[in-house]
């Protein structure tokens, strides 16, 4: 049924193009009732001057000004996008190795990595290390929004549609476009500090931590017949506690946590002198980012201009693992005499440089560029030990390096011509894209089995670096892979009330082969102000080399719960081909989009619902026990194992009267797994299915003058489930129901150049539901850290200055 529908989608835009083609042929007159149009929007269409209420697919934007009256936590990009598109959905996930750090988001509820990021309109390079130990977003190398500067930022675009046929790989659940500032005069620095006063029932404490200092700065400066415009922000970022006291029921105790039922009755253990402390961290790590931005463009007596663009950040970030007790085989004595917490430590560079060119040849706009981006991931533990190594064991390791790096070229034409007095827009290009993927292994003791044999507790001392061992050098690896596209798009304005858009594209990958898709999207205006809008589209989604090549080690719940050493393994090791692995194949989708658009002067009001099926999705599998393998008691890697259906809508409304705006959003998004082999874990299910909200409310109000402008926001999280899976069929489940939280910022504008601001991120210090005993790992985590979008750390108190110049 797909095949057919993907060969009717792509006949239909094949015959609109050529339709569109021969017509430009034939018609090279009067290009300037088109060229004369305000560019609104970069993301969506090709074509200039379309904006987003007469746009055939939903396109959210969020202002320069929207991001700095936020009432987010820091100012973060992910923040800013978590409280304002109503189908964002970014958690701060907690105890989830990488992921504490580099933070992954969802479009629609499907994964980080089937949403396309852009900027300025070109595809920006994805994270070089996979989440595995994360709920959502798992097995995903999402890109980082928190690595660009805010104040470098002019507008947000949010295209929530496929949009595959358009972009390339990736663009399932939508697209996601950051256009950077380019004035060439003025400027704002800008200082804010805020942290966490909140009440913490499980230890029924009242705490103030996660103090967060931001400086950012943008300045535009203009150069003869050009411009420059540059940005920079630094965030340090204390962290955060909400951990519970430890309770510490175990069996025997030869794993360092094995959970039993709340009915069970606990042994006698020697770590009885650890119980009823605060053992754990849960929540947010300590952070130190430093970003930075800048634009160019200069204009040549040829008529074209110069241009460039680019971003560096460094962050320097700290995640929890889980606590290891003093009798414990995971542990050397002599050490750790009272246990120990291993803290995992990166240090994560990213850089992006852009340059092209662009202007107008032969009533043709052409623009060429070249994009090259590169993510440095230094994964690194302290506070651990290898207890194979007995008393000689170091404390901090190098666990391994992972370096991801993306070079695009494109070059792109359109032509803006009428035919018959209606306007057409023709769009073609070419894109060239390479990619590589590189691993560095870690230091000698983070992996090497030593001749300690015995552990604390009388089992086998564990092999490796606590909190993950690291890569060792037969495991590394140094891949690349090329692709080329080409595409061809083109907009009918039919009438002046029918738009048809269309567009086909052709991708090859040197490594798994070539796909062709296509789109085609029409709006209907029937009465004044009302119009219906669709699209229909086939999608894909490259497997990233991350996914079919990334190894490494990390700990997970085997049987009963036990700790285990599990070790992710590419598709092409052969221990993974033992036992069942294959190169990893595309996956295909396709989409359907029905909505309409009301809007006057002052009300607008947009409804659209989505479908997108999605065929040989990859997923993370479970972990596979294996024996006589020194050091690894788990294996796992991804294959192409299921299918899914996503449905929902989107119902978004604003209105303005005199000095009020007043907002409202909500979003339904349901996935259902159609398709999955036998004895596919429970526990992925529910990362699927039902680990993100079903549903999202956003309700939000601004009043503003001269002098004070105020937002009050609430939003309105809807139920998630986490099911654990234990093994011998003890699979604990947890419902947490809906939450609000309720955001606030009030601006005074001092001087008509200084402004001074209050806020609040979930004034009324609202929590998920504590977890039942079961899966709060014994009182340890009394918060789920892994799915909930309100996040566990409370209220968020913040000051704020800016200054403009």
């Amino acid at each position: 049924m797909k095949t057919r529908t993907r060969k009717v989608v792509l006949l239909a835009c094949s015959v609109a193009l050529y339709s569109g083609a021969a017509t430009a042929q034939d018609n090279n007159a009067n290009s300037e009732s088109s060229a004369e149009l305000e560019e609104i929007l970069v993301v969506g269409s090709r074509a200039p001057g379309r904006s987003a209420e007469d746009s055939p697919v939903p396109v959210d934007v969020l202002t320069a000004d929207a991001l700095v009256q936020s009432g987010t936590i820091g100012g973060e990009v992910g923040s800013l996008l978590q409280s304002n598109i109503p189908s964002f959905n970014m958690p701060r996930q907690s105890n989830s190795d990488q992921a504490d750090i580099v933070r992954a988001a969802q479009l629609r509820g499907l994964n980080p990595d089937q949403v396309l990021v852009l900027v300025n309109g070109k595809r920006r390079h994805a994270n070089s290390v996979i989440s595995v130990e994360s709920k959502l977003g798992k097995g995903a190398a999402p890109v980082d929004f928190n690595n660009i500067p805010t104040s470098a930022i002019e507008r947000i675009e949010v295209l929530r549609d496929g949009a595959a046929a358009q972009y390339g790989s990736d663009a399932i659940a939508g697209v996601i476009n950051i256009v950077l500032k380019q004035g060439n005069d003025g400027g704002n620095v800008s200082a804010s500090y805020g942290g966490h006063i909140t009440s913490v029932d499980p230890v029924n404490e009242d705490v103030t931590d996660g103090q967060t200092a931001t400086i950012s700065f943008n300045k535009g400066f203009s150069l003869g017949d050009g411009f420059l415009n540059v940005s920079g922000e630094y965030r340090d970022r204390s962290a955060t506690n909400r951990a519970g006291f430890d309770q510490l029921p175990t069996i025997g105790f030869a794993e360092f946590i094995v959970p039993v039922p709340s009915s069970g009755t606990p042994e006698a253990a020697p770590n009885d002198a650890v119980a009823g402390q605060r053992n754990y961290r849960m929540g947010d790590g300590e952070s130190e980012d430093l970003n930075l931005s800048f634009t160019a463009g200069i204009d040549l007596d040829s008529g074209f201009e110069l241009y460039g663009f680019g971003t560096y950040s460094d962050r320097e970030a700290e995640g929890s693992n889980f606590f290891r007790y003093p009798v414990s085989d995971n542990n050397v004595a002599a050490i750790h005499p009272n246990g120990f917490l291993p803290i995992g430590v990166a240090d994560v560079t990213d850089f992006s440089l852009a340059g092209g060119i662009k202007g107008e040849l032969s009533d043709w706009t052409v623009d060429g560029s070249l994009v090259f981006g590169q993510n440095t991931f230094d994964d690194n533990l302290r506070n651990s030990v290898n207890s194979s190594l007995g008393a000689a064991s170091p404390t901090s390791f190098n666990r391994a390096e992972y370096e991801y790096s993306q070079t695009v070229v494109n070059l792109d034409a359109s032509k803006g011509f009428e035919f018959g007095g209606s306007p057409v827009n023709i769009a073609t290009g070419l894109e060239f894209r390479r990619e590589d993927y590189q691993s560095t292994a870690g230091d000698q003791a983070s992996y090497i089995a030593g001749t300690v044999t015995t552990g604390e507790a009388g089992g086998d001392a564990r092999i490796g670096a606590q909190g993950g061992a690291g890569l060792q050098p037969g495991e590394t690896v140094d891949v690349d892979r090329n692709s080329f596209a080409v595409y061809i798009d083109a907009e009918f304005e039919i009438t002046e009330t029918f738009m048809l858009s269309t567009a086909v594209r052709y991708e090859d990958f040197d490594d798994f082969g070539n796909t062709t898709n296509g789109k085609l999207a029409a709006r209907w205006e029937i009465a004044n102000d009302f119009a219906l809008r669709g699209a229909v589209s086939t999608g894909f989604r490259a497997p990233s080399l991350a996914q079919a090549y990334f190894s490494g080690s990390s700990n997970s719940f085997g049987t009963g719960g036990a700790l285990i050493s599990t070790v992710n393994l590419p598709t092409s090791d052969p221990l993974a081909r033992a036992n069942g692995a294959v190169d990893l194949e595309p996956e295909e989708s396709d989409s359907l989009s029905l909505g309409f658009t009301w809007s006057n002067d002052a009300f607008n009001l947009s409804f659209d619902y989505y479908e997108v099926d999605i065929d040989d999705r990859i997923v993370l599998g479970g972990t596979l026990a294996v024996a006589g393998v020194p050091g690894i008691e788990g294996i796992r890697f991804f294959s192409n194992a299921i299918d899914t259906e996503t449905k929902g809508f989107d119902l978004v409304a604003s209105y303005t009267l005199d000095q009020w705006s007043f907002a409202a959003a909500y979003n339904d998004s349901d996935t259902d797994i159609v398709s999955s082999p036998a004895g596919f874990s429970i526990e992925e299910v529910n990362t699927l299915e039902t680990a993100a909200p079903e549903n999202k409310i956003i309700l939000s109000s601004t009043w503003a003058n001269d002098q004070v402008s105020v937002l009050v926001r609430g939003i309105r999280y809807g139920e998630t489930q986490r099911i654990f899976d234990f093994g011998g069929g003890f699979e604990p489940t947890q419902n947490y129901s809906e939450e609000w939280s309720i955001d606030t910022d009030i601006q005074f504008n001092i001087t008509d150049a200084w402004s001074v601001a209050i806020g609040a991120n979930n004034l009324l210090d609202e929590y998920p539901d504590e977890s039942i005993f079961d899966i709060s790992f014994f009182g340890n985590l009394p918060y789920d850290g892994g799915i909930s979008p309100l996040g566990v750390n409370g209220r968020y108190v913040y000051v704020r200055s800016s200054f403009d110049f």
